[in-house]
């Protein structure tokens, strides 16, 4: 606040009064008022000033408590209380009169009000879909807190790929980033942080609903988010998820995998926004499957079973069938009406399973191998050299069956003793204990037949050398 002296107060319309002493002698007249300060500069609405007015008699001397009446010419501008407190109430300029009996005196009051604060409100923003918009407020303040609204206001984005700003203020968001938004105005400068993180308000997935009609079978799910305003949201982080993993799995990528019959929704989420994929698996009979598909018997009489299912397209069993089991070569194998296949002789057959117009075939293969080489007799005497003896041999399988198409191959270790032809007939050659050696072409190599054979004289007479 400042006091100027130099105002020129208009005069005041004076009344006249009569006063008359309690005493009877005739009381002072007031001749002459004077305002103190006579001019007065508010810089702040609401910020006072006290008045004060002497009034003096027609002999120069002040009048104690003298009345006074305080008024303004613009009560817009400033208030003035019967106290002649003067309050600033609007810029611009009044006149305070004090009046007292014929006596009259006054104030010039000026308002100017003056920055000592510049705002912006709200000092950040976070917009989520581009194109949303937030109005900025900036305020130049005098010392009060008293908006001084005669100041002009200028605003600037200090990124505009982010958020653009208009002459009034509002931001609007172009891309995602940060920008300070700057309003400037009485020489001074206020700032607002502006965020634009897009945020999904909706997910449009593709496709919406998928059959599959295989185990297996996968379908690529694609999500697109958008903000509130219809823009892609290209950053958003999408999770997937099935609300039955029996019935359909998806991956972080939206490939949706059929895993069993049923129904599940595979949605996608970003934020508080979600799209939903309705998934169907319903398994198409394509074929029938028999497991195992091959089989080999190595002895007569083994076993084995076979299963046989629906298959759909990736060759999942599906559903439950009756089928009709045979053998195209029962001399070969059998087949019950479980599915249980029995070996029956060395060769090769199919095993049929048949469902209505759908048939699937297993291979069976029976290989025998021996498992034993059996010599008859198995332990022998000659009684001279010369003499001899006929063995026979016979390969079986673990089962204890003769192994069909089989050769021998004979031995004889002692040869001094005893020799053998290819037929197995053995002679003898000296005294002595010698064995004979047999194996099976189709046998394991393990499986050896031994036959022990002694000589008990040469031709001179002579008595067995003992072997070892």
């Amino acid at each position: 606040m400042r006091i100027r002296e130099s105002w020129r107060v208009a005069p005041a319309l004076v009344l006249p009064a009569v006063l008359i002493a309690c005493d009877g002698t005739d009381p002072p007249v007031a001749a002459r008022l004077t305002v103190s300060p006579s001019s007065v500069e508010l810089a702040a609405l609401g910020e006072t000033q006290q008045l004060t007015a002497s009034v003096l008699d027609e002999d120069g001397q002040a009048i104690a408590d003298a009345p006074v009446t305080w008024a303004s010419n613009d009560n817009s501008v400033a208030t003035v209380s019967p106290s002649g407190l003067v309050t600033a109430i609007g810029n611009g300029s009044a006149a305070i009169n004090a009046v007292s009996g014929n006596a009259s005196g006054g104030a010039g009051v000026r308002v100017s009000q003056v920055l000592v604060s510049f705002e912006v409100s709200p000092s950040t923003g976070t917009l989520v879909s581009f194109g949303e918009t937030l109005q900025l407020d900036a305020r130049a303040l005098d010392a009060n807190g008293n908006v001084i609204a005669t100041v002009g206001i200028a605003w600037s984005s200090a990124n505009e790929a982010v958020a653009t700003v208009d002459a009034d203020g509002l931001v609007t968001a172009i891309g995602n980033g940060s920008a300070d938004i700057t309003a400037t105005g009485g020489g001074s400068t206020a700032t607002a942080a502006v965020t634009v993180a897009q945020q999904a308000a909706r997910i449009d997935v593709s496709p919406t609903a998928t059959t599959f009609p295989a185990l297996g079978d996968t379908v690529r799910v694609t999500a697109e988010p958008f903000d509130a305003n219809g823009n892609p949201v290209v950053d958003a982080d999408v999770v997937w998820s099935s609300t039955d993993q029996a019935v359909a799995t998806v991956d972080s990528t939206g490939l949706v995998t059929a895993a069993g019959n049923g129904s599940a929704t595979v949605a996608a989420t970003a934020g508080g926004a979600s799209g939903t994929s309705e998934i169907t698996v319903s398994q198409v009979l394509v074929g029938v499957g028999i497991v195992p598909a091959n089989i080999t018997f190595f002895s007569l009489g083994d076993t084995a079973r076979l299963e046989a299912a629906g298959r759909d397209a990736n060759g999942h069993p599906m559903g439950s069938f009756t089928f009709t089991w045979s053998s195209e070569n029962e001399a070969v194998a059998t087949v019950d009406a479980t599915g249980l296949v029995t070996a029956v002789r060395t060769g090769g057959t199919d095993v049929l399973a048949v469902s209505g117009e759908l048939s699937a075939a297993a291979g069976v293969v029976v290989t025998q191998l021996a498992s034993e080489v059996r010599l008859t007799p198995e332990v022998d005497t000659l009684n001279a050299v010369g003499d001899t003896v006929r063995l026979t041999a016979m390969a079986v399988d673990r089962n204890g069956h003769e192994v069909e198409d089989t050769d021998y191959i004979w031995s004889a270790p002692h040869p001094s003793v005893v020799t053998v032809d290819s037929s197995g007939l053995v002679t003898a050659r000296g005294v002595g204990t010698g064995h004979i050696r047999v194996t099976a072409t189709r046998a394991g190599a393990g499986y050896v037949g031994v036959a022990t054979i002694t000589v008990r004289a040469s031709a001179s007479g002579a008595l067995p050398a003992r072997r070892p």
